[in-house]
């Protein structure tokens, strides 16, 4: 059966040009009435993995997800809004996020409540599991008969994109997050579990906001870039499939979960089936990508000399810093330290290339640093 992934125009913010764009985008998967029904309870998972403003490209916009709710509305849906950012959080805390964010006015303007993740959770299985079989998730999920997903597209160091699939990571609340990346450093390992983390949580509808994404330094300190679309599937593998080829990768595989959900027969390719306008025509071909971990591709007996040189690393700009110490909170190794002059430096040795340090700054002080190591081997 054809998975279909509509892709539709949309260079603006303005609300009525977004409710037309959405109306035209979902029209081709047959309209918000398909997945909606009158008196349906609608979670809308936005992701907000920090108190930033919209136009620093961080979140979801906040005027899509207004969009989005109208529509929901008008079907007779009874939607609710809400995510677990990645820092530690508590309830002035997501406040301040959502507040910063722009959904605080959303929320004030069409009456639709704003969520925490965080206050109870509950267990979750699955018999597809590779690395997990069961994940300890919001148990708001049980409140809602329909879940619309509506994640930001950026660039991410371990998965290399954050689209659909990422965007379930929120259903996990807060800090607990930082479990998976100690144990699950590698960006390998990492996908594979968010393949596993798929199979749990049934995602009704998702779609894309990419009309300014996140080229470099993503998924929270990088440059914010006009891509001019919007995306919608009933499937999310699908739509992340169409998603890396619009900022420019030629093969889709090279996004692990792509690729993971492939070799474990989740997915068939082939069976994509896109609507509206042509990727060709949207395509961004000079998008700033994350650059690839390059010890994926050397034989494992080797890969403990030569991990350091050819894996990408965070690094700190101390100009950028203002030492709010996000980074020594957050990293699962606790190997960043605090030197005597009062600066933050990052002990390699000990550094699981996690980038929980770089996706939680808020200022945007670490980057991905590279060696010329991996520039010669990616040459």
């Amino acid at each position: 059966m054809a998975q279909r992934v509509a892709l539709a125009r949309c260079e603006s913010y303005r609300l009525p040009v977004l409710e037309d764009c959405l109306r035209r985008l979902l029209g081709l998967l047959g309209g918000i009435s398909q997945f909606v029904k009158n008196g349906d309870r609608v979670l809308i998972k936005i992701n907000l993995l920090s108190g930033k403003p919209p136009e620093k490209a961080v979140t979801t916009h906040p005027s899509l997800v207004e969009a989005v709710v109208n529509l929901v509305k008008e079907a007779g849906g009874i939607p609710t809004i809400g995510d677990s950012p990645g820092e530690r959080a508590t309830i002035t805390g997501l406040d301040r996020a959502y507040r910063t964010a722009g959904f605080e006015e959303v929320s004030r303007k069409t009456g639709v409540p704003l969520v925490s993740f965080e206050d109870d959770v509950m267990e979750v299985n699955t018999s597809r599991g590779r690395l997990y079989k069961k994940f300890t998730v919001t148990k708001r999920i049980k409140d809602f008969d329909v879940i619309i997903s509506i994640p930001k597209l950026k660039t991410h160091p371990l998965t290399y994109i954050t689209a659909g699939v990422k965007n379930n990571f929120g259903f996990i609340p807060g800090l607990r997050k930082t479990e998976f990346h100690l144990k699950l450093p590698d960006g390998e390992l990492f996908s594979e579990m968010l393949i596993d983390l798929l199979s749990t949580i049934k995602i009704d509808l998702v779609i894309l906001d990419a009309i300014v994404a996140m080229e470099g330094n993503g998924p929270v300190g990088g440059v914010p870039r006009n891509v001019g679309a919007i995306l919608a599937s009933k499937n999310v593998i699908a739509l992340d499939f169409v998603a890396c080829q619009l900022i420019g990768y030629k093969n889709p595989l090279a996004i692990p979960t792509n690729r993971i959900a492939i070799e474990r027969k989740i997915f068939l390719p082939g069976n994509i089936e896109i609507s509206g306008e042509k990727i060709e025509d949207l395509q961004v071909e000079d998008f700033k990508r994350i650059p690839q971990d390059v010890s994926q591709k050397i034989p494992q007996f080797l890969i403990k000399g030569l991990k350091g040189l050819l894996s990408p690393k965070p690094k700190i700009i101390d100009q950028l810093c203002n030492r709010c110490f996000h980074c020594l909170e957050s990293c699962p190794v606790k190997c960043v330290d605090k030197t005597k002059n009062g600066k933050l430096s990052i002990r390699y040795s000990d550094c699981i290339r996690c980038f929980c340090c770089l996706e939680l700054c808020p200022q945007g002080a670490i980057v991905i640093k590279t060696s010329w190591w991996m520039k010669l081997f990616t040459a």
